[in-house]
């Protein structure tokens, strides 16, 4: 995962930046990165085999997809909308940055969330 994430500090306020600096201790953060690198290789695998995005091991993909998310926000909705609004701000990304999974992975947990809601 890269590391240069200064220009990330522009979709909080100082407020939520402290809250996610006190909460971000270097175990934390290292946790975080292996736990998000551990699903997104496992919904790019099932995404590969065809999984049924309606199915319960997607569902259950999705639902720790939302917990990794949570522990991110503390449960914050306006660190969570910043953070909303920062992956939709991708233009304006430095381009030593990439999101760290595709766009198929974004699109795959969607389905799943859609099918859970009966969209």
């Amino acid at each position: 995962m890269q590391h240069d994430t200064e220009w990330m500090k522009k979709y909080y306020t100082e407020e939520q930046l402290a809250d996610l600096a006190r909460r971000g201790t270097p175990e934390v953060l290292e946790r975080g990165q292996r736990e998000w690198q551990k699903l997104i290789g496992e919904v790019e695998a099932a995404m590969a085999e065809g999984l049924d995005p309606a199915s319960e091991r997607a569902r259950s993909l999705a639902a720790r997809w939302d917990g990794l998310v949570e522990e991110f926000t503390g449960g914050d909705p306006g660190i969570r909308e910043n953070l909303r609004r920062l992956y939709a701000d991708q233009a304006n990304w430095p381009s030593t940055f990439k999101q760290p999974y595709g766009d198929d992975v974004a699109t795959f947990i969607s389905k799943v969330r859609a099918a859970k809601e009966g969209r």
